[in-house]
């Protein structure tokens, strides 16, 4: 079956507790609740695109368990074509922990269960009967998982879009393969390996990253905006953030990359589809909620159309 976007990458059933601030070393705070929703990278990028009325499927893996069930049951209501996802007997779904600040920050202790089981033949048996226009990823599966995506997509000619997350999972060869990567501000720190202050850093940060194989780099610089480095023509572009007031930033990067992946499957332009992607992502943090708060293209168009008679 032939889709415009196929996304492949983690499947988690997050557990968020919402505190004032984050406990400080050896000490205890009260949370005000906790959140149980289905999320992962992978997961939520796929949910971004099914949002987008994007054709797509996803490909990742859930355990066999409760867990897995609920969140299989969760995607199918939010519209994302799980033909790809691979239930695995042996391993637990995974079940990320993270905190959630009064302000919107966020931190995980990530627990990645079926995830890092995902094996190379996991990935071929799931492209078996699929072909897509661009692949979309991240690297929060097992690496021979990730490089046997990149591989099969390479060769099938796609276009590949990689959000290196988290930092601590990126390998230099999953960079060569990708036409688009999308790092935040840590990611490209780790890739490029130097400090990010200013935006002449996010520049050279940037074609850092560009020298290592990759055509397009944008670098995420958190409220500031992202900046795009095109390696052919060796330029730049800013993207200035929009100001919104943050009330849960997690799950933006996964919107943004989501938004540009299903817009440029659809013959967007980059410099439009990264306008549009950061709106996404400021709608997606200025309101709680899992993949429920996924805002709808009429929403971005909405504020891009202001945007620009503005």
């Amino acid at each position: 079956m032939k889709y415009d976007v196929i996304v492949m990458g983690s499947i988690n059933m997050d557990l968020l507790s919402h505190v004032d601030d984050f406990p400080e070393e050896r000490s205890n705070v009260i949370g005000h609740y906790l959140e149980r929703s289905t999320g992962g990278k992978g997961s939520n990028q796929a949910a971004t695109v099914a949002k987008q009325g994007v054709s797509h499927t996803m490909v990742g893996a859930v355990g066999n368990d409760p867990f897995g069930h609920e969140i299989l049951a969760n995607m199918k209501r939010q519209g994302i074509d799980t033909n790809g996802v691979i239930i695995k007997d042996d391993v637990a779904t995974g079940t990320p922990v993270g905190i959630i600040t009064k302000d919107g920050s966020n931190t995980f202790i990530g627990i990645l269960g079926a995830n890092m089981a995902m094996t190379a033949a996991d990935v071929d048996k799931a492209f078996e009967n699929i072909e897509g226009s661009m692949l979309l990823l991240q690297l929060e599966t097992s690496r021979e998982s990730v490089l046997e995506a990149l591989k099969v997509a390479h060769d099938r000619g796609m276009t590949i879009v990689l959000d290196p997350a988290p930092s601590a999972c990126c390998f230099p060869e999953a960079l060569a393969y990708a036409d688009i990567v999308t790092p935040n501000l840590q990611e490209a720190e780790a890739i490029a390996d130097m400090t990010i202050d200013d935006w002449d850093d996010a520049k050279a940060a940037a074609k850092r990253i560009a020298d290592m194989g990759v055509d397009n780099v944008v670098v995420k610089f958190e409220e500031h905006g992202s900046v795009l480095y095109r390696a052919a023509e060796k330029s730049y572009t800013l993207f200035p953030a929009r100001r919104v007031k943050a009330v849960n930033t997690t799950g933006a990067g996964d919107v943004f990359a989501g938004v540009l992946a299903s817009l440029m499957s659809r013959g967007v332009d980059l410099d439009t589809a990264l306008k549009k992607a950061t709106i996404a992502s400021s709608i997606k943090v200025s309101r709680n909620g899992g993949q429920d708060a996924i805002p709808t293209p009429d929403e971005i168009e909405g504020i891009y159309a202001q945007s620009i008679a503005d």
